[in-house]
């Protein structure tokens, strides 16, 4: 804005009224109307003061502005009011007062500057917060008036409310906050650039990737694309600005630090207008890892899929190394395979750019400590020598040797699934240095360089295995043709000679009675020799082989001069030189009886995997010796076994047929000597004739157990006296009448043989177990009325089963029986019956003193008690350890097996009781252990479960 100057001084003077001439005041007039005139005029507020600082002229606008009156203002110094809450200075009244531009600029904090437009004027944008509305952001100017002299005579300011554009500008900068927040969370590398082609803005993901920050990069160009590249890049930008928008574009760039990295690149060009581009963005993503991965998969790929076309190992090698020499950029590369038999490293399927050292490297051997590989085998650890300088007494051997200098290596070790074989190296990176990435791939590829190698071990073990197989299997089957001891070690001896491919091979024999050896077959080459070695012993420290017997352990001997003393003694006595063994010894199931041996390996030395051989055939040569000893003591034994057998059947059998009659004849004396003694007092006799009468019922029992299991029993008594029954019936019947006068008594005496002597057939029919176990429970309580014993039932409803009634009856009653005898007084029972699957489960279990483990082995096997045959005493049934016959399970086991149900007994012995010997008081209050009920209860117990299927 200019102004006009003023010709005249306005500041009032003391004391008088100062009137200008008569002309200058009608001038003068007309100069403020139209000063005012324009002011009104004006949309933008402004005002005027002169040089006294006194305000002259304000609009309307102003007003509007400031919400204060002009009226209040005008011919006041107090602008300062429509500003601030306190009294100071403001832009006109330092323009009026000649202020210098450092002392403006320090009184607005440096946001004043000079006017471009307006000489001596100053702008300046501020936020008053006195303004009305809360505040506002003014854009304000001030210039001087000056007369016609030039002379400052005050100043105009003018104002401008610009707060709508500072939010607008405040707002655009949250927005670029939040745009910023958002590129910078973005993990790709993103940059954008003026239309210029320099950096705006780069993410942390960019410095993170490629080194630069925006620091150092904002307003410049990024140096990161790799020489080559220009014309490629100038093309793709033309392209951009043609498309807009790129969305995928291969190529490489620099990092900072000069690595190339593969990147693909999604490109846009943004706009501020319409038909305006403001500049361009890029998003960066770098994919050498991918891609080094695929090519590294590829790579793989290859190797796998070469692998048939290359049956020979180093041709397998060489192409292999060819691959890393190629992928990694290297001068050579190398497996260096571990020689575990002598002990040193050798080199196999190398590939060097330099023919010459490719060659010479095959015809080399280095120990384990002359190269970086032994280490790395030892260790299992990659390793990467970026400089060979630093450990140069180590490498300057090889490459002497070599004839090749070695800059740098990465080696991996070659890991089979048991061991490591050796290493792969990789030589001489042509580019740079090894780093991680190089080793990942050489590990990638040692993993197949490993698996060939083992590969072809496996198949060389499985040809060797074959032929080791076959000898067997030819051996096996020679068995019989040889039935002659020594022709068969003479035959087994030619095919060892054969197989591991030496001069000779010998069985030694330990005679332990004279400690020597003795030779039943040797098989050599120079059949002299052979002839020699059977005639002649040794004694056992006269031979390497004594030193097998002893330790037991096989060997190898490579070279017979180290022990020359041991054995140019036995090569003079047989007339031969040995230059190395192999010796293993065979062993039986007691001792070690002998060494096979190999001799003198024509071609190398004696292999572990000639061990392996020898030792698969001294199996064999034991096995037929020791079957040969253990056939004849088992045939001798089972012909004793067969006796014994028999005669058992024969004695058991007799027993109990022979039992029968007396027990019957005792059985009918003892019921008339009852009768007779029934007129003495009952005191006298009755508790011996009822003891009597119990052991009687007690053996006549034990020939019912035996006859159960005795099934196919002969039934010739019965017969026999049925038919002489049948055939006298008439004069016995007539004999009977005439004694007695009572003729019944024929058919008493035929009831009685029937019962003593004729013959039981069980048969199977549909019974219910729950009702069956719960009418036994009652019939068998009386017995076992006289002991303080608990039996508690759980019985459920279960489908019937199909098995005879006598044989139910007999399962349930052992089961019950065998619970009381077992439990002390105060003790429980616990019968259960419940559905189990299809059929029916009952379970029979007591809180006693259980079952010796070693007797649970024996409990089926019957006529065998669990208690030690010294503490058996034969009591009343249902009595505490009242002894039983050691039948009752048995017979049990044999109704199982007749009759298709399952039993089964689990038994854990009272902790208190461990000897057989241990006798428990037979009431738990007086047992020492048990201070309740319950500790006896959880001290041992016995279970028995019998499975019965459904009917069918």
């Amino acid at each position: 804005m200019t102004a006009a100057p003023f010709s005249q001084d306005r500041k009032p003077k003391k004391g008088k009224k100062t009137l200008p001439k008569a002309g200058g005041r009608s001038s003068l007039k007309q100069s403020e109307k139209r000063l005012a005139q324009v002011l009104q005029g004006l949309t933008i507020a402004a005002f005027v003061i002169d040089k006294n600082h006194v305000m002259t002229y304000c609009n309307k606008a102003f007003e509007n502005l400031t919400g204060l009156s002009a009226q209040a203002l005008l011919g006041t110094q107090n602008q300062w009011m429509t500003f601030y809450p306190s009294q100071r200075p403001i832009l006109a009244d330092l323009i009026v007062d000649g202020a210098s531009e450092q002392e403006i600029a320090a009184l607005y904090r440096g946001r004043c500057r000079k006017s471009s437009l307006i000489d001596g004027g100053y702008e300046v944008e501020a936020f008053f917060p006195n303004l009305q509305g809360g505040g506002k952001w003014l854009f304000f100017t001030a210039a001087p008036l000056m007369d016609e002299k030039g002379r400052v005579v005050g100043a105009i300011e003018t104002l401008q409310d610009i707060s709508d554009r500072k939010k607008a500008e405040e707002a655009l900068r949250v927005s670029e906050r939040r745009q910023r927040a958002l590129l910078d969370f973005e993990p790709y590398p993103i940059v954008v650039f003026s239309l210029d082609g320099r950096v705006a803005y780069l993410n942390p993901a960019f410095t993170e990737t490629f080194g630069w920050t925006l620091q150092e990069l904002e307003g410049k160009r990024i140096p990161f694309v790799p020489p080559g590249l220009e014309q490629e890049t100038r093309e793709g930008i033309k392209r951009l600005y043609a498309e807009r928008v790129i969305l995928h574009f291969d190529t490489q760039r620099l990092t900072k630090e000069g690595r190339i990295l593969d990147v693909v690149i999604r490109a846009a060009v943004f706009f501020e207008s319409k038909d305006e581009p403001a500049g361009i963005i890029l998003i960066l993503r770098d994919v050498t890892q991918e891609k080094r991965i695929a090519r590294n998969n590829e790579a793989m790929l290859r190797i796998s899929m070469a692998l048939p076309e290359y049956p020979d190992l180093g041709d397998l090698l060489y192409y292999v190394n060819s691959e890393v020499k190629s992928l990694l950029g290297t001068e050579g590369a190398m497996a260096v395979l571990h020689d575990e038999f002598k002990g040193d490293l050798f080199i196999l399927g190398a590939a060097y750019d330099d023919r010459d050292t490719q060659e010479r490297i095959e015809e080399i051997r280095f120990s384990m400590d002359q190269l970086i590989a032994g280490r790395v085998i030892r260790t299992g650890q990659p390793v990467i020598v970026s400089d060979t300088s630093e450990e140069r007494a180590l490498h300057e051997e090889r490459d002497k040797r070599l004839g090749y200098r070695t800059r740098n290596l990465a080696l991996v070790p070659l890991k089979s699934s048991d061991r490591i074989i050796g290493a792969l190296c990789a030589i001489n990176k042509k580019v740079g240095s090894f780093e991680e990435t190089d080793l990942e791939l050489l590990n990638m590829v040692a993993g197949t360089v490993a698996l060939s190698i083992e590969n072809a071990r496996f198949s060389e073990d499985l040809k060797k295995a074959l032929r080791n197989n076959e000898a067997l299997l030819r051996i096996s089957l020679s068995l019989p043709k040889h039935p002659a001891l020594e022709d068969l070690i003479d035959y087994v001896n030619d095919e060892v000679k054969r197989l591991v491919d030496s001069e000779g091979s010998v069985v030694l024999l330990v005679d332990d009675k004279k400690q020597e050896f003795l030779v039943l077959g040797a098989a050599y080459d120079a059949t002299e020799t052979e002839k020699r070695v059977k005639e002649i012993r040794f004694p056992l420290d006269r031979l390497i082989a004594g030193k097998v017997v002893r330790t037991g352990e096989p060997m190898i001997v490579s070279d017979t001069s180290v022990d020359r003393a041991l054995h140019e003694e036995r090569d003079k006595r047989l007339g031969y030189t040995t230059k190395t063994l192999a010796l293993i010894p065979l062993r039986t199931r007691e001792r070690i009886t002998g060494v096979l041996c190999a001799i003198n390996k024509k071609t190398g030395v004696f292999e572990p995997a000639d061990l392996e051989a020898l030792n698969t055939i001294a199996g064999t040569v034991a096995l037929s010796i020791e079957n040969a000893r253990v056939s004849e003591e088992l045939k001798k034994a089972y012909q004793e076994v067969t006796s014994l057998n028999r005669a058992k059947d024969k004695a058991i059998n007799h027993l109990s047929h022979e039992l029968k009659t007396p027990v019957a004849i005792l059985t009918s004396s003892l019921n008339l000597l009852a009768k007779r003694m029934a007129l003495l007092p009952d005191d006298t006799w009755k508790a011996t004739m009822e003891r009597i009468k119990r052991n009687l019922d007690r053996i006549l029992e034990i020939q019912y157990e035996v006859d159960d299991i005795m099934q196919d029993r002969p039934q010739k008594t019965y017969a026999l006296l049925t038919l002489l029954l049948d055939q006298c019936v008439e004069e016995i019947s007539s004999l009977v009448a005439e004694e007695t006068g009572r003729e019944p008594l024929f058919q008493r005496i035929q009831d009685r043989l029937e019962k003593i002597f004729g013959p039981r057939e069980a048969v199977s029919k549909r019974l219910h177990l729950d009702q069956a176990v719960q009418e036994r429970i009652k019939a068998l309580r009386p017995q076992f009325s006289h002991r303080d014993v608990v039996i508690r039932t759980q019985i459920e409803p279960v489908p019937p089963i199909f098995v005879p009634p006598e044989v139910l009856e007999k399962v349930i009653d052992g089961l019950i029986r065998n619970a009381v005898e077992n439990t002390p007084d105060e003790g429980k029972i616990e019968v259960g019956v419940h559905k189990e699957g299809e059929g029916a489960m009952l379970v029979v279990r007591d809180y006693g003193v259980g079952i010796p483990e070693e007797a649970q082995k024996r409990i089926f096997e019957g006529f065998f008690t669990t208690r030690d045959t010294l503490a058996y005493s034969s009591k009343r049934p249902f009595d505490f350890n009242a002894g039983g016959k050691g039948a009752d399970l048995l017979r049990m086991k044999i109704f199982s097996e007749r009759y298709r149900f399952q039993i089964h007994m689990a038994s854990i012995r009272c902790k208190h009781l461990p000897r057989e010997t241990d006798v428990c008081p037979g009431r738990i209050s007086q047992c020492p252990f048990c201070s309740k009920t319950e500790d006896c209860h959880a001290s041992g117990g016995t279970v028995f479960t019998v499975h019965f299927p459904p009917a069918t």
